[in-house]
């Protein structure tokens, strides 16, 4: 009885899987006209929204009939307005301001943290379950993901100073985190991303502080690289009598 359930499943699963194939191949077929005039991913993105596909199970259908019927590569259009933007960035931050930070991870006690100039704490925590980048028991992992948040950090910075772009050197630990992987959330942030690895373990020791500390505590302003920080306060961050246990904390990013 029970392998006869199973069958049934995987059946049903197989016939709206064949569904949707058809459903998408009818309708890419039906608009290749309009799809053919569409000259950028994010407009293909948007008639996909429209016709209900941009679903996880839709989409990867979408863009295979797109390529077969109309020899359209949805990827590699995406690809060149990433290349495109990302160098619009690197030719904003030239001669720009720069924000220095130091980021890690701790997969044993599932948290990150964030600090900026002078070891101060700009943001630390426990990952969210949800977390899109740290895999539990993944070491490097926690410390790309403590790195994206470094990246998001610097993103706020640039938006506090309203320029177009900046560029963030990120110190870490780990020898596997790479600029390379971090290409999305800088295109999202807006900001060229320098990783140094050094045997700084300032961020390091905050992950195992209690409490947690929101990015939005944190004056902004003086995350920026001291030649370049003009603002002389004395903002050292947070010392344990100012941990607090809150998690009204953004997603994604913002934890």
């Amino acid at each position: 009885m029970v392998q006869g359930r199973r069958s049934s499943t995987k059946s049903r699963s197989s016939s709206s899987s064949s569904q949707q194939w058809d459903e998408v191949g009818k309708a890419v077929k039906a608009g290749a006209d309009e799809l053919r005039a569409l000259t950028t991913h994010s407009q293909l993105y948007q008639w996909a929204k429209e016709h209900k596909f941009a679903t996880a199970s839709m989409f990867p259908k979408f863009k295979t009939e797109l390529n077969k019927r109309l020899d359209i590569d949805y990827d590699e259009l995406r690809s060149i307005a990433q290349r495109e933007r990302f160098a619009q960035i690197e030719a904003a931050a030239v001669d720009g301001r720069l924000v220095e930070l130091w980021a890690a991870g701790d997969d044993e006690v599932s948290s990150y943290a964030v600090c900026g100039p002078d070891g101060f704490v700009a943001w630390y925590g426990e990952f969210f379950e949800d977390d899109k980048i740290r895999k539990e028991g993944d070491q490097n992992s926690a410390d790309l993901s403590a790195a994206g948040k470094a990246v998001f950090l610097a993103g706020k910075v640039r938006e506090e100073l309203e320029v177009d772009a900046l560029t963030v050197r990120i110190h870490v630990l780990n020898h596997h985190v790479r600029s390379e992987d971090l290409m999305r959330a800088a295109l999202g942030a807006g900001v060229v991303v320098e990783i140094d690895v050094d045997d700084d373990t300032t961020a390091l020791d905050w992950c195992r502080e209690p409490g947690s500390k929101s990015w939005r505590e944190t004056k902004l302003e003086r995350l920026l690289a001291r030649d370049t920080d003009t603002d002389t306060g004395e903002d050292t961050g947070q010392d344990e009598s100012d941990t607090i246990d809150d998690t009204d904390e953004d997603g994604a990013g913002g934890q």
